[in-house]
């Protein structure tokens, strides 16, 4: 089975609600929070430069082959990178990508914005 992917903007801002650090972005502060969470190789983290929401940062979204693709948007960079990696293990172990409601934090019910289905393989490929 394919290895999962978080995707993490790395230029959010810090929320207005939150004090910034001075030398980095709150993406970039989440994604260092991720990092040693997500050692084990079991998800892939992916930096990536914009995810066009930056009225909902930080964002995120977690992707893989024949899985279902979760985008979250609102994460704290300060609070968030636990109950993100859990859910990504989580996320990893189940089949489908669906992780059951009841087991998800309550950060991750708040912060989920879409859930998207797999895409289709041959659909993919004919294109």
């Amino acid at each position: 089975m394919t290895q999962p992917t978080l995707f993490v903007c790395a230029l959010c801002k810090f929320p207005a609600a939150e004090a910034g650090a001075e030398n980095t972005t709150g993406g970039q502060h989440l994604i260092d929070q991720l990092a040693p969470q997500l050692e084990d190789g079991t998800v892939n983290l992916q930096p990536v430069r914009c995810m066009a929401a930056c009225d909902r940062a930080c964002n995120a979204a977690l992707s893989a082959p024949g899985k279902l693709t979760f985008i979250f948007n609102d994460l704290s960079p300060r609070q968030a990178a636990p109950d993100l990696a859990e859910f990504c293990h989580q996320y990893a172990q189940a089949d489908t990508g669906k992780v059951p409601y009841g087991l998800r934090s309550p950060a991750i019910k708040q912060a989920t914005a879409y859930v998207l289905p797999p895409l289709a393989m041959e659909a993919a490929i004919a294109r």
